[in-house]
Formats: C-alpha cells, sequence, structure tokens
C-alpha cells in the first residue's frame, strides 16, 4: 500500500472511540481488536476526524514536537499503514469526494 504526501486519509467514523487519559482506544469489530493508541497516535486520529493529507500530518507532529519532518515520516508511516490495513481509515480523492 502507497502512501504519499498527497494521500488524503480519514478516520472511520463507525468504529466506538474512547479517550482515556489522552490516550485514544478504538475498537474494530472485524478485525476483533481494539487499539490503544499513545499520546501521539491520538494527535493523528484527532487530525484524521476530518479528511487530511498525509503531508499536513508529517507537517503538524514535526512542528508540535520539534521533530525533523524525515524523522516524523520515517516514525508515522507504518502506523498510517498500519490503520489502513486495520480498516480504521480510509483513503480519500485528493479533492475530498467521497
Amino acid at each position: 500500500m502507497n502512501l504519499s504526501l498527497d494521500s488524503v486519509l480519514v478516520q472511520d467514523k463507525t468504529l466506538p472511540t474512547a479517550e482515556l487519559d489522552g490516550r485514544t482506544v478504538v475498537m474494530s469489530l472485524s478485525a476483533g481488536a481494539y487499539f490503544d493508541f499513545n499520546r501521539v497516535g491520538t494527535e493523528i486520529w484527532r487530525m484524521l476526524a476530518e479528511p487530511c493529507p498525509v503531508g499536513r500530518i508529517f507537517d503538524s507532529l514535526s512542528q508540535n514536537h520539534r521533530v525533523d519532518r524525515e524523522m516524523v515520516a520515517r516514525e508515522v508511516t507504518p502506523f498510517l499503514k498500519t490503520l489502513l490495513e486495520q480498516q480504521l481509515i480510509r483513503t480519500m480523492p485528493p479533492d475530498g469526494a467521497q
């Protein structure tokens, strides 16, 4: 699965979620599992409440955490791919059409 900076991602809003102590827990019935996101994962999950390009996620995390954008990309891309593989998020056309 290829992700580019222009890939637009959005969370599946039908999944049950809860926030506990700044962390997000998402239940996936299709995967038969729950996912417990740390604070950065929760920050990403919140960004994906609305369609968001991957590049914007990288920029935001880089600025908010004062981390090199390339490092953010290396660390966050596998997380985004896992979210896609587990169907917690989906890609959208760049123009935002459903």
